[in-house]
């Protein structure tokens, strides 16, 4: 059987051909170049933060050196530039964890003063338990308030109960109810002479926020920037005062000998 093509259908056959071919191409041209400009945006996306991440490390040893920074921390690398910034607050507010402790300077604070401490956000499960049971995760965060009288050396404790739960360690005082998303508050009156407070966490981690009128310096916020080419990162660190973990309390230094 013979096939007769007639005029002009061997030009559309190839005409689709060709079509096809270069759909194709296109496709992988396409392809190929966006692969392309994602790998530039993550390098240059790294790079910025790396600058920026940078500025953080300048800023955290600076204030290991005792200084605060007083004007913005720049710096220039290539097409990247970043600016750090270091900021005093006089309010505390951090996550510490059970174990840990969060630590104030109260050395220039006037007792006549209270201090408004609140802890556990009632929006974050992971410290609103929804149990009320003694132990290491069974309620919501206990606190363990340390007044330290550095001229006496005397030492006062307080411990809070979390609101509306009372495990049954019978030594442990009620805390008052919520307050600006806290699930327990307490109107702390510090001891005459306190020149330091701990607050530990019991049961659970927990963020922890101390205000009060006449507070000094008691964290730092680290604002570190960087761009370049299209990338541009932000970092936000805060850091609390420089305090000897919790284990210290109940270790024992002896410049000599401790047996007699």
């Amino acid at each position: 059987m013979r096939a007769f093509w007639k005029s002009g259908q061997v030009g559309l056959l190839l005409l689709v051909v060709m079509s096809v071919i270069i759909a194709i191409a296109l496709s992988l041209a396409s392809r190929s170049l966006s692969d392309t400009v994602l790998s530039r945006q993550e390098s240059e996306s790294s790079r910025a933060f790396r600058v920026a991440e940078n500025g953080v490390e300048q800023a955290l040893n600076a204030l290991r050196e005792n200084e605060v920074p007083s004007e913005n921390i720049t710096q220039t690398v290539g097409v990247y530039e970043g600016s750090t910034r270091v900021a005093g607050s006089t309010s505390y507010s951090l996550f510490v964890r059970e174990g840990d402790q969060a630590g104030l300077d109260l050395s220039s604070f006037d007792a006549a003063n209270d201090l408004a401490i609140k802890w556990t956000r009632i929006d974050d499960q992971s410290e609103n338990i929804s149990t009320c049971n003694e132990g290491s995760g069974g309620a919501p965060a206990a606190i363990e308030i340390v007044a330290i009288n550095g001229t006496l050396g005397t030492v006062y404790f307080s411990y809070y109960n979390p609101y509306d739960c009372e495990p049954t360690v019978e030594f442990l005082d009620s805390s008052s109810g919520v307050a600006e998303g806290y699930l327990s508050t307490v109107n702390y009156n510090v001891p005459d002479g306190t020149t330091l407070l701990k607050i530990r966490p019991i049961y659970a981690d927990t963020t922890i926020t101390v205000e009060g009128n006449g507070l000094g310096t008691q964290l730092y916020l680290i604002e570190a920037a960087a761009e370049g080419g299209d990338a541009k990162k932000e970092i936000e660190v805060k850091r609390g005062l420089d305090m000897p973990p919790s284990v210290f309390d109940f270790a024992l230094f002896s410049g000599g000998g401790i047996i007699k």
